[in-house]
């Protein structure tokens, strides 16, 4: 006896924030899920980083260059991705912040009103000199999770140093549009490391004010009765 066919699972619309690309995903199935659990059970940041990714990469209807998402993309992708797929409402363990009653309360949030905070960017052409600009870009997940220079950073330090280089696009003079795709990392460094530190930090300024995908909670203390508010950000308080 053949199992019958299962029937197609429902298309929702959605776009893609940085590309404005507007495009349809599907809930993830069980087969999609089983790797995710995995990850999440083996405790393996890289394992989860790379599961995630693929799975928004299997749900989405456009075919997308993995390259070319921001980390607020796949955070994005993922909450509406996982809120069709076990539902809209999330339990999640918060603990009052008041005086010394710290009781965990479990509060019941809606994953979709997750919304992308843009942090007020600025303009991403950025004047570093008279006849020199550089055109910023944000930093993609693909790099996060998958450049060898960023996972072996030791500080907070080197870390944001790099994600400013890798937020570069363009180096823009009077003659010329310098794609830095084109150059190697060598001559990005060097053209980095002869700045002034007041124009490398017009550039870490843009790197580090990068968009986030975050849910404001608003609970009552089931102990205290106060009222608690606290701010999701990101995907690891979205997972």
């Amino acid at each position: 006896m053949a199992f019958p066919k299962l029937s197609e699972v429902s298309m929702y619309p959605i776009t893609i924030p940085s590309l404005g690309l507007e495009t349809r995903f599907r809930p993830y199935l069980v087969k999609e899920e089983k790797v995710l659990l995995i990850a999440s059970e083996q405790n393996d940041a890289d394992l989860i980083n790379e599961a995630v990714l693929d799975l928004v990469k299997s749900c989405i209807e456009a075919e997308i260059n993995e390259k070319n998402l921001t980390t607020y993309d796949v955070e994005y992708l993922f909450c509406n991705i996982r809120a069709k797929s076990v539902g809209e409402v999330a339990t999640l363990g918060f603990a009052c912040s008041h005086e010394e009653c710290f009781h965990q309360t479990e509060v019941k949030i809606r994953i979709e009103d997750a919304t992308i905070d843009w942090k007020d960017q600025k303009n991403n052409i950025i004047e570093i000199s008279e006849n020199v600009s550089v055109e910023m870009g944000h930093i993609t997940y693909n790099d996060i999770i998958r450049n060898s220079k960023l996972k072996d950073a030791k500080t907070d330090s080197e870390i944001i140093y790099l994600s400013t280089i890798m937020s570069m696009k363009y180096v823009i003079t009077d003659d010329e549009r310098i794609d830095v795709a084109d150059e190697t990392f060598e001559e990005l460094v060097e053209f980095v490391n002869n700045m002034t530190t007041e124009q490398f930090n017009l550039l870490r300024e843009y790197a580090t004010n990068s968009p986030e995908v975050k849910l404001d909670v608003t609970w009552e203390c089931e102990a205290c009765h106060k009222e608690n508010q606290v701010e999701l950000r990101g995907m690891a308080d979205f997972f």
